[in-house]
C-alpha cells in the first residue's frame, strides 16, 4: 500500500506541473517563474538504513536563486519492507552558475508499520551542466531529521527541462 502512494503522489506532483507555464517561459522574469521546470529521476542509497532509493523530483525556480523541489522515493531495505518517502523541500542556489546548491524542507516518510512520520530534510547538492543545458546531471548529500534519528542519504539524477 504504501508503495503505491508513493508512486501516486510523484505522479500527481509531476501532473500539477503546468505545460503552458513552462512553455510560456522564454525570458527570465515572466510571470511567477523564473525559469523552466525541470523533471527528473534520481537514485541513491540510505546508509543508516541499508536501502537503495529510487525517486523523482520536480525543479521550479521561484525567484533568482530559489527553487520549490516536491520530490518523493521509494526505499528498498535490505531487510524489512518497502518504505516512501515525500518531500517539499526548496533550495538555494549558490554562486553565478548556479551548480552548487542547499536547502531543506519537510518531509513525510512511511518505514516498514510505523506509521507515517513526519520530519524534515537538510541537503547539498552539485548539478555539473551548464546553465542553459536541457539535461542537468547532480550528486545530492541528504540528511532527513526523523524522531531521534538523521540518516544520510547519497544520491545521484538527473533533471530535464519540460
Amino acid at each position: 500500500m504504501g508503495a503505491r502512494y508513493a508512486v501516486a503522489v510523484l505522479l500527481a506532483l509531476m501532473g500539477v506541473v503546468p505545460a503552458r507555464a513552462a512553455a510560456q517561459f522564454r525570458g527570465r522574469g515572466s510571470g511567477l517563474l523564473q525559469g523552466p521546470i525541470e523533471a527528473g529521476l534520481r537514485t541513491g542509497r540510505d546508509f543508516e538504513n541499508h536501502a537503495w532509493s529510487l525517486g523523482g523530483q520536480l525543479r521550479i525556480p521561484v525567484r533568482k536563486n530559489v527553487e520549490l523541489r516536491p520530490s518523493a522515493d521509494l526505499f528498498f531495505p535490505k531487510h524489512g519492507s518497502t518504505g516512501w518517502q515525500a518531500n517539499g523541500d526548496a533550495a538555494l542556489r549558490l554562486g553565478q552558475g548556479g551548480g552548487l546548491y542547499a536547502g531543506g524542507g519537510i518531509a513525510f516518510v512511511h518505514l516498514g508499520d510505523r506509521g507515517t512520520e513526519t520530519g524534515y530534510n537538510l541537503f547539498f547538492g552539485l548539478s555539473t551542466a551548464p546553465p542553459l543545458a536541457r539535461t542537468k546531471p547532480f550528486v545530492e548529500f541528504r540528511w532527513t531529521f526523523l524522531d531521534e534519528t538523521s540518516p544520510f542519504r547519497l544520491a545521484v539524477g538527473f533533471s530535464r527541462v519540460l
